[in-house]
Formats: C-alpha cells, structure tokens, sequence
C-alpha cells in the first residue's frame, strides 16, 4: 500500500487511458483501475512514488458538481492528508466554504474552495 502524501492533485482529463499511456512514455507508471467504467480514477507513480492522480473530467465534474462548466486542463482537486480528520474538519469549517461532503469506502472526505475558487479536499492520513 502506497503511503498517503501530504498534499495530492488529481487532474481532470479528456480520457485517462491515454493520460496513462503519455505520462508511461514519460516514465511514469500506474496503479491498475478497477472494473467499473464509470470510476476510472488512475493513481500515477513516478520512482515508486506517489505522482497524482487523473481522472476522467465527466466523472471529476459529476464527483465534483462546481467543477462542471470548467475546461479541461483548467481545474484539478488537491488534497491534504492529515492525522486526525475530524478534529481538523471542525477547525478549519468556520473559515471555509464547503464544496463537498463525502464518505468513500470507509473514509470521509470534505472539500472546501479557497479564496481563488481551487477546490481543497481533506482526507485521513493512511500509513
């Protein structure tokens, strides 16, 4: 298991087979997808590493409804992985609007925009 990075991009693209296949070409690998094709969410890893991830920008914009009259190449989520998810939820709330709530397979997931409008998503630290 890949341990979580502080702060993480996932990119919206056209389509992520062949986002997968340029950043190969550029020595990049990728973690394998699962088998739903409405969830093609692709972690890229550089060294072994955590890199980013892309995803498909219909899904990124139905995952992330104010993201749907973005172009692509112009909008990603970034994501901060902390230690204590919902201590640090309630801190930062009263300053921040919210984007999104969520739980996933287990995990919460918050998103708030910052004053610029880029969407910040919040995640718990995994080791």
């Amino acid at each position: 298991m890949l341990k979580t990075p502080v702060i993480s991009v996932c990119l919206g693209v056209r389509d992520t087979q062949a986002s997968v296949g340029f950043f190969k070409k550029l020595g990049f690998t990728a973690l394998p997808g699962g088998g739903d094709p409405d969830d093609d969410l692709r972690t890229l890893l550089f060294d072994g590493e955590f890199a980013f991830t892309v995803y498909r920008d219909e899904h990124l914009r139905r995952w992330m409804p104010p993201l749907r009259d973005t172009p692509v190449g112009t909008f990603a989520t970034f994501s901060l992985a902390v230690d204590d998810f919902d201590a640090y939820v309630a801190s930062i709330r009263p300053f921040v609007e919210v984007a999104r709530e969520h739980e996933y397979e287990q995990q919460k997931l918050f998103y708030f925009f910052d004053p610029d409008g880029h969407v910040f998503g919040v995640i718990q630290k995994r080791p």
